[in-house]
């Protein structure tokens, strides 16, 4: 079976033409950040990702010729920083462990096993450290869970070795299972496997790393290819794909792991193309779907998968295994990446990625020297962030750009920044600035109030919006650099938050008050400091 397949999608792949996409069939959900075809004339298989110590982001992208590295933490201006070069194959596969790549390849003569590939010299360099011949010279797959590598559809029978990683760069095998016969793909979560083995999909139990166990097997449904699958987020249903186009996505409760129930029996795209393969994250399946491009199916209802959204990375009706090979939807950026076999790397943002969240604003403050003003603002996290927008206002109405500050993509730790403003005149001035991600999304931030060549005082202004919920910004004015207090009580005189405590330039300071933990109610924010006290009420509305 295995073989007649291979030299079926060989021929499949040597007739269809190459065809560069000059139009999309795009979703609105599925906004376009770039594609990226460094190598036109090779053809590109499997798409994995890498995440450096400095939060940089690097898609790893399998080629016929060889593995590219790319620095994606600019997603609209993605950098080959490295290439391992491999035997020749249609059918390329990459994992990451630690700081290390493990790619296996069909392809056969000069560099056949599995590559293993040192990434901590990231984005300066990859290294190939190690290629493993050990155990088999050829292999379809590789999966890797909690420090074990599971390699399948090998040379050798088709079976799954168990390679312990805990030397990185020397697997030592813990066993060779080969009770489901050839294994096309693999998922691994809490030491059962889930095999897709050609006409039945399989629950092993790999507890014992030396001898795993055959627990159940899915029914055979008639003319299929049990090709590949993933599970859901509460690990109860399994969303499989075959890729002869008879039933394309099907979704099995495995509730009792003896057992599998059919509860779905076939899900297929519009365009009666085969499936690939399917990531799950959340309440979505992100899936390669061959020449219907990226799919993606809310299955919030497992019991009814819904369209989600789609993007056609190749709208050529030529060929039948052409267009989407992989997906990978797990950037902590948010993200999602897709490999075609033709036009190579596709960037995507997702609109309804629950899991991305905006650059985190802690801090956004003015000093004011003379007629100069220095804004000055702080991150906890950044995500896909492009840079700031300066604005100035007079009336809060009407805002001007002044400025410009680079991001740091994205990044996990605090982040500060300033922006001077100088020889202003006598006046009432408003700031704020406005978040853009590198697909040109923007966030707008409250403004803060600014008075150039007034007494200031020591004051905090009504917050803003008030009622609220769940948060709200208070601005306070500081007339002298000195040490202040700014806290939050409820009408029993309970403190229930404190701002801030510290010293303070002078000048204008814009805090956050989340009430999130709290319930309805009226509270007070007091600012303390130079031996004077001030209070303003606030009313939170749930």
């Amino acid at each position: 079976m295995k073989n007649l397949r291979g030299l079926l999608l060989s021929f499949l792949f040597l007739i269809s033409a190459m065809i560069i996409p000059q139009s999309n069939n795009a979703d609105t959900t599925i906004s376009l950040v770039k594609n990226f075809n460094q190598y036109p004339t090779y053809k590109y298989n499997d798409i994995w990702a890498y995440v450096d110590p400095q939060g940089r982001e690097y898609a790893i992208l399998g080629t016929r010729r060889g593995t590219s590295f790319i620095d994606i933490t600019n997603p609209t201006l993605p950098v080959e920083v490295g290439f391992i070069g491999g035997p020749t194959s249609t059918w390329r596969d990459i994992k990451v462990h630690s700081h290390y790549a493990y790619i296996t390849t069909e392809g056969t003569g000069t560099g056949t096993g599995l590559q293993i590939v040192d990434l901590s010299n990231l984005p300066a360099s990859v290294t190939l450290v190690k290629t493993v011949t050990t155990w088999f010279t050829t292999a379809h797959n590789i999966y890797i869970d909690n420090g074990y590598a599971y390699v399948i559809g090998t040379g050798s029978g088709g079976g799954c070795h168990i390679l312990n990683l805990a030397d990185p760069i020397n697997p030592v095998r813990t066993a060779y299972y080969t009770a489901s016969g050839y294994i096309h793909d693999i998922y691994v979560w809490n030491d059962t496997a889930y095999a897709s083995a050609e006409d039945t999909y399989d629950v092993v139990d790999v507890s014992n790393k030396s001898n795993p166990v055959l627990v159940s097997k899915s029914a055979a449904l008639p003319g299929i290819y049990a090709h590949s699958g993933w599970l859901t987020e509460d690990k109860r249903y399994f969303i499989a794909c075959e890729e002869f186009n008879v039933r394309d996505v099907t979704v099995w409760d495995l509730q009792d792991r003896s057992s599998w129930n059919l509860i779905v029996p076939q899900w297929q795209s519009s365009g009666n193309t085969p499936v690939h393969n399917v990531f799950v994250k959340g309440n979505y399946a992100h899936i390669a779907y061959y020449k219907d491009g990226y799919i993606i199916l809310d299955i919030s209802n497992p019991f009814s998968p819904q369209l989600a959204g789609r993007y056609d990375t190749y709208p050529s009706s030529t060929g039948t295994y052409e267009g989407a090979w992989g997906a990978y939807p797990y950037l902590p950026s948010g993200n999602m990446l897709i490999s075609d076999i033709s036009t190579g790397l596709w960037i995507f943002r997702f609109s309804l990625d629950e899991s991305v969240v905006p650059v985190e604003l802690t801090g956004f403050s003015a000093n004011i020297t003379g007629n100069d003003v220095t804004l000055n603002w702080s991150t906890a996290t950044e995500l896909n962030n492009n840079g700031f927008e300066i604005q100035r206002s007079v009336d809060n109405n009407n805002w001007f750009t002044i400025g410009f500050k680079d991001g740091n993509g994205t990044k996990a730790s605090n982040s500060n920044y300033s922006f001077n403003d100088k020889n202003l005149t006598v006046g009432k001035y408003f700031y704020r600035l406005v978040q853009l991600d590198f697909n040109g999304v923007k966030t707008f931030y409250d403004a803060i109030e600014v008075l150039i060549n007034e007494e200031l005082s020591f004051d905090i202004s009504q917050n803003y919006p008030n009622p609220f919920n769940p948060s709200t910004t208070i601005n306070v004015s500081v007339a002298m650099k000195g040490n202040v207090n700014l806290r939050v009580f409820n009408p029993g005189g309970e403190l229930v938050a404190t701002l801030f405590e510290g010293e303070l330039d002078r000048g204008v300071h814009n805090f956050n008050f989340d009430a999130s933990a709290l319930s309805s109610g009226m509270y007070f924010a007091r600012l303390t400091g130079s031996g004077s006290a001030k209070t303003i009420k606030m009313i939170l509305l749930k």
